[in-house]
Formats: structure tokens, C-alpha cells, sequence
């Protein structure tokens, strides 16, 4: 069984990973609005503002993930299983849950080490010269924490837990 505290724990992470996210957002969406006002009104817009939109939007993509898994937010086709018992519902919600967090430890380790070979080799993005390896040191904790989150959500699925939470956007009832 998992401990009370430590599900509590992942939770309060994951809704401020996601917060960050928001705010990310915002920043990007700030930041361009100041860029096509510049280039409309002064002729003249920030410089290299699409590698910031760039790299925002997949750190703000990353910090949303783990929450999203943990409320149940990702797309769910069930017109297959909508009649199906409640235990094949939950062992399919389990499998799927397992497979994420095998994608999410996939992608923890190849981010990793990409992240290590970009800083190693210097990369840098082409307007701003800016390192393209420091995103990677928010990715790589992102797809840490939905690996863990995966683990929460399977372990849910399959103990029946999810039957009484509240999904977002799940409009299937279960």
C-alpha cells in the first residue's frame, strides 16, 4: 500500500509543476504579444522570440503532464469497454497507466542523456546562443514525476480508487 503522505506529496507536486506551467504560459503569451506590438507599432520585435515560444511551450507541455495523468485529464477512448465490468475497466486503466510510466522512464533516461549531450557539445540555440540544454533540466524532472504519478494512477486503477474520484473531462461516468 501506498502511504497516505507520500500520494499527498506527488499531488502537491504535481499541481505546483503544473502552476508553473500556467505561468510559463503566461510569460510566453506576454512576451509575444510585446513582440508583434513592437514589430506592428515600432517596427522592431524581441529578438529571438520564437526560440523563447519554443522552448516555453515544451517545458510548459512537460509540467502539465503529471497532473494531467493524475486527474485523469488524457484522452480515454472507450467505446469498446463502455458495457465491459468495472474490474476489465480498471485492469485496462491499470495497463494503460503502466504503459505511460514505461514511456515516462523511457523518456527520463533519453532526456537525460540528451540534455548531458547538448551540454557536453556546447549546442546553442541559432538567434540567442543560448544553451539548448538547460530546458532539459526541467523536462527531466517532469518526465520523473509522471513516472511516479504513473505508478499513483495504476496502482488506483487497479485497487478500484479511481471509481470514486473525480475525473476532468471524463464524460463516460466511471
Amino acid at each position: 500500500m501506498i502511504a497516505r503522505g507520500a500520494i499527498a506529496v506527488i499531488e502537491r507536486i504535481s499541481a505546483a509543476f503544473a502552476f508553473a506551467g500556467g505561468l510559463v504560459l503566461i510569460a510566453i503569451s506576454a512576451m509575444t504579444v510585446t513582440s508583434v506590438l513592437g514589430r506592428t507599432l515600432m517596427g522592431r520585435a524581441i529578438t529571438g522570440d520564437f526560440e523563447f515560444v519554443e522552448i516555453g511551450c515544451a517545458v510548459a507541455i512537460a509540467l502539465f503532464l503529471p497532473y494531467c495523468q493524475l486527474k485523469r485529464g488524457n484522452v480515454i477512448v472507450d467505446f469498446f469497454t463502455l458495457r465491459a465490468p468495472s474490474g476489465v475497466k480498471r485492469g485496462l486503466d491499470a495497463l494503460g497507466c503502466l504503459l505511460l510510466t514505461a514511456v515516462a522512464m523511457l523518456m527520463t533516461w533519453r532526456l537525460a542523456e540528451g540534455g548531458m549531450s547538448l551540454y557536453t557539445s556546447n549546442d546553442q540555440t541559432m538567434v540567442l546562443q543560448l544553451g539548448t540544454w538547460w530546458p532539459f533540466t526541467v523536462l527531466v524532472p517532469c518526465m520523473a514525476l509522471l513516472t511516479l504519478v504513473g505508478l499513483l494512477t495504476a496502482w488506483r486503477a487497479l485497487n478500484g480508487a479511481w471509481d470514486t474520484d473525480i475525473a476532468i473531462g471524463d464524460g463516460a461516468g466511471r
